[in-house]
């Protein structure tokens, strides 16, 4: 559902000044990386703080962090950073917040021109993400969300660097991820997403990737197609994948481009 109606025009705008100031700016920065998040009330010593521990992050980072009170959102900007670094740099940013007690919504991240041309109505459009309370990970702004046509992905794995990775790979692509670390989870995602795609692990927690398989494709009546991704090498358990309805299994470790392939393949 289109939210940008909710984002606070002013917000959007100084943000959309604050990015296009950096990318005009004398030092020759191509892209600036962008950190939204929801959160209580942020003092300047903890701004200071957050700046001071995302500067590790890297070498000669610039990090200029602020406080929106009135919305209550906190804005990051990395100039010259990649969206991929950005999500890293987020990763941090989250672990910050949450310890201390200040995040309680959703974060977002961005990098333009990466993600979209800069624009008004494109930082509007990123900003829109935090609008969503359903959203538990990062969510990755690619310029493409709201297009109907964007593929969704159910992901399913108990590690969650794997998720992390294939979160910004696929986002990158253009796909709506939405992650899961155990089977019930991912059931309940795809549920209520509808999703295009299930990638799935095979030994999951809570509901395993064979009974997940099963009640996709029955008792959902095959609402979506499952790819299985696991290190597990038995025959016999690929054969049931099969048996069971998947439409593709892949063996880790995997090429991330043959993945891609793999999935474009299912959706064409």
């Amino acid at each position: 559902m289109n939210t940008a109606l909710a984002v606070p025009p002013g917000l959007a705008h100084r943000l959309y000044e604050q990015v296009k100031n950096v990318l005009q700016a004398t030092v020759p920065w191509t892209e600036c990386g962008v950190i939204a998040a929801k959160t209580g009330p942020v003092s300047s010593l903890l701004l200071q703080d957050l700046e001071t521990r995302l500067g590790l992050e890297g070498q000669q980072l610039v990090i200029v962090a602020s406080y929106e009170a009135e919305e209550g959102i906190l804005t990051v900007t990395i100039p010259g950073q990649s969206l991929a670094f950005t999500h890293f740099v987020a990763l941090s940013a989250k672990a910050f917040l949450q310890d201390a007690y200040l995040l309680n919504g959703p974060m977002a991240v961005a990098s333009f021109p990466e993600s979209a041309p800069v624009s008004e109505s494109n930082v509007i459009d990123f900003l829109s993400l935090l609008e969503n309370k359903e959203l538990t990970e990062i969510a990755i702004y690619s310029g493409q969300r709201q297009a109907s046509e964007a593929p969704t992905v159910v992901m399913i794995d108990p590690n969650a660097d794997l998720l992390d990775f294939l979160n910004v790979r696929l986002g990158l692509q253009g796909y709506d991820v939405r992650p899961a670390t155990d089977g019930m989870e991912g059931l309940r995602l795809v549920e209520s997403v509808k999703p295009d795609l299930v990638l799935t692990e095979l030994a999951l927690p809570a509901l395993d990737g064979y009974q997940l398989i099963h009640r996709i494709n029955h008792a959902h009546s095959g609402s979506a197609k499952v790819v299985v991704l696991t290190d597990l090498n038995v025959e016999q358990d690929i054969c049931k994948c099969f048996e069971l309805g998947a439409a593709d299994v892949i063996r880790k470790p995997f090429s991330p481009m043959e993945l891609e392939a793999r999935l474009r393949r299912l959706l064409a």
